[in-house]
């Protein structure tokens, strides 16, 4: 087979899989207390950068599509209600995110988190509470309950909380419970595919 031809071969199949893979929209509200967000885009395109790594192999991507200022009396969520109040604020098609400065446990009072994916109650409407203090995989592992995974007792899985230093994963249930969900998310036209990023000219 000639150099071409290999080259052909290789192109074809990225553009196969780059068509396969799904992208998600992320709306996100920034609290800004103090006058300045909690968190600049940095430190958010970090969080979707590493969820998009861990992400791939599921054939699912995310993209920060819409930016919305939070109010400051929501800055620190201590209750339920607190948590759903959020609910009224969430946007179709996307999957909201919704960033604040602190973020408490409604189980343990007094214990901090640094997310949660909440389902509200009542409308049983679905979305994610980062804390400003969540280190850069915490987007990942609450997406993963967005896409329907409980967490796991397996060091460095993305949904274990038991981090040793070696690299996050997905394994194979888990992916196909993501891509299954995706397909649900597309179905039902909870979500809808972006598709690929276009450049700019």
């Amino acid at each position: 087979m000639s150099i071409f031809a290999t080259l052909l071969m290789i192109a074809t199949a990225s553009e196969a899989s780059e068509s396969d893979v799904v992208t998600f929209g992320l709306a996100i509200s920034i609290v800004a207390p103090d006058g300045a967000p909690v968190r600049d885009d940095a430190w958010i395109d970090e969080q979707i950068r590493v969820a998009n790594a861990l992400y791939e192999s599921a054939g699912v991507r995310f993209r920060w599509t819409l930016q919305k200022p939070l109010a400051k009396t929501r800055a620190d969520v201590r209750t339920r209600d607190d948590r759903d109040a959020f609910a009224s604020l969430t946007d179709d098609d996307v999957i909201d995110v919704f960033l604040v400065r602190s973020l408490e446990d409604v189980d343990e009072p007094g214990r901090m988190r640094k997310g949660v994916c909440w389902t509200s109650s009542p409308g049983k409407k679905r979305y994610i509470v980062l804390s400003a203090e969540a280190p850069s995989g915490v987007l990942a592992h609450e997406l993963g309950h967005f896409f329907g995974n409980p967490h796991s007792p397996v060091p460095d899985n993305v949904m274990s909380y038991t981090r040793t230093g070696a690299p996050a994963f997905f394994d194979p249930l888990q992916l196909a419970r993501i891509r299954s969900f995706a397909k649900r998310f597309l179905a039902t036209k909870r979500l809808f595919d972006l598709g690929p990023a276009r450049r700019r000219p």
